[in-house]
Formats: C-alpha cells, structure tokens, sequence
C-alpha cells in the first residue's frame, strides 16, 4: 500500500484493521515503521517486488508525470489487482494527472478499480490549513464553485471494499449528488466546531500573487487552479455516488465530519483572533 502515512491511506488501513489481511505499508523511510513496511519512492523507482494479490496505489501530490507509475508498475504481474485513487471526472477530463494515470493501468492490462472521490472534508485540516492557521480565511478563485464534500473515511472504506471485493469494480464513485460552496460550506463547520473562519475569493492573477507571496510552490499554485478554477468554466454533472449501495448507509454530511473533527479545526485558532488586516486581500472575483 503507497501513501500509507497518508489521510486516505491511514483511513485505508483503518478499513482494513482486524479483516484479517496481511498488509505491507510503502513509505518512503520504512525504518521508522512499526507495521510492516518496504521503502516505496516513485521519483527513485524504489518499490518491493512482491508478488501481491493487490495494490493501493496514491499519487504523491507534486507528481503529475504518468511515468514513475508506468516504471513501478512493470515489475507486477498483470493479475495484481491496482485500486487507483483517481479524481470524480477523471472519466472525462484527459488533462488530469489522475486520468493519465488511469490510462497506465488500462494500458498495461492491469485488473483495477479506480477510486474516484469529490472534493475531501480534510483538505481544511491539511492543504488548507496553513492559510486558515494564519488568517482563519479560505483564500481561492474558485468563485462561487459547488463542491461535493466527502469524507476520506469512506474514500478508505470504498478503497478497502475494492481491495477485498471477490470480483473488483471498475470503478467507485464517492459522492453525495449534493454540492456546496466555501460560503456555505464554512457556515456549516462554524457551526459544528465553533470556529469563525471565512472564505475570501480572490481573481487568479491575484490568487498567484496571494501565494507566491506566501511562498507556495508553482507545482501547488497549478494543482490549486485545477481543482478551484478550470471547473468553474464548465462545471460537473451533479450525480449520486455509490457510497450507500456499497457501504449500507448514507455519505457522513459536513457537519458531522466537523464535529467528528472539531479538535483539529479549533487548534486553527492556537494563536488567538488574527490581527485586524493579517492577510491583504484585492481583486476579488467571485
């Protein structure tokens, strides 16, 4: 399993616990694994040769080059079953690292499921929480964009379902069929956690500005507009997953998932109300 360390892939693992299987965890320093680990490192090619009957495969972030999967993958006998935690619309939209990578694992003949999530809850407690630690503000061009929240858990739930299923799905959708901006969506996680955070939109040029102020990477800069901007100019079909046929019961909504997580979202506010113009905003374009 790669990205073992990671939110999906601990919730993988949580899915997993007690079934029974014997699972291997990649990480890139399996020294300081206190599970069974082998050193897994895309960039470098460094991989177990196995055999496994499956693989959990995650995409470090700032790797949108299809080849170290095709370079990894190669030493796998076809029979291994691939669970790719792919992107919702990765179906349609070629451009996106995750389809490209989807394309591998057809190409190579691979049985597989490909995983295919709407927007993480978590993103607020992980890529977005540098900027709401700091402001308490969710700072993106994403307008007015409608986001279908789900919750890793079941991104792990349905990732455990595809490893151990007697005959594996193609592919699994998780959403709600219900989408949400940041307005709403943060009035819903106020009230819930009882924070006070808030959503600033900003233009792209601005966006850029904003970030590379704030020392952000070009790599993190374009996934950002990936996921908050291209959708804008011609957004998603609205359609219901397969979380409740594959799981028995209804996608967990926002406001639990932030009461759930309520600790996390308040240790936001660890350093008090930010002062009265801690980030400068301009150029607004909702």
């Amino acid at each position: 399993m790669t990205g073992a360390t990671g939110t999906v892939g601990q919730e993988v693992l949580r899915a997993l616990n007690g079934q029974g299987h014997e699972v291997m965890s990649g990480r890139r320093d399996p020294s300081r694994a206190t599970d069974p680990a082998a050193r897994v490192d895309f960039e470098k090619g460094d991989a177990p040769d196995g055999p496994f009957d499956a693989i959990v495969l995650l995409r470090p972030p700032h790797i949108a080059d299809p080849a170290p999967f095709r370079t990894m993958l190669e030493r796998y006998d076809r029979s291994t079953r691939i669970v790719f935690l792919s992107v919702a619309g990765a179906e349609r939209k070629s451009y996106l690292p995750h389809a490209k990578i989807e394309a591998v694992n057809r190409d190579m003949g691979f049985a597989h499921c490909f995983i295919r999530p709407g927007y993480f809850m978590e993103n607020l407690t992980t890529t977005l929480s540098e900027e709401l630690r700091r402001s308490w503000r969710i700072i993106l061009p994403a307008g007015r964009l409608g986001l279908d929240w789900v919750s890793a858990r079941h991104v792990g739930e349905m990732a455990a379902h595809a490893l151990t299923a007697q005959r594996e799905p193609k592919a699994l959708r998780v959403t709600t069929g219900q989408t949400m901006g940041f307005d709403a969506a943060l009035r819903v996680v106020n009230q819930a956690a009882g924070t006070h955070f808030r959503y600033a939109p900003l233009s792209v040029t601005a966006y850029v500005r904003h970030a590379r102020r704030n020392g952000a990477r070009w790599s993190f800069i374009a996934v950002m507009l990936l996921l908050h901007t291209l959708p804008r100019l011609k957004p998603d079909p609205v359609q219901s997953g397969d979380i409740e046929t594959t799981l028995g019961r209804a996608p967990e909504p926002l406001d639990a998932w932030a009461t759930r997580n309520a600790a996390p979202l308040r240790a936001l506010h660890a350093h008090g109300p930010p002062g009265p113009n801690p980030t400068k905003i301009s150029a607004a374009s909702p």
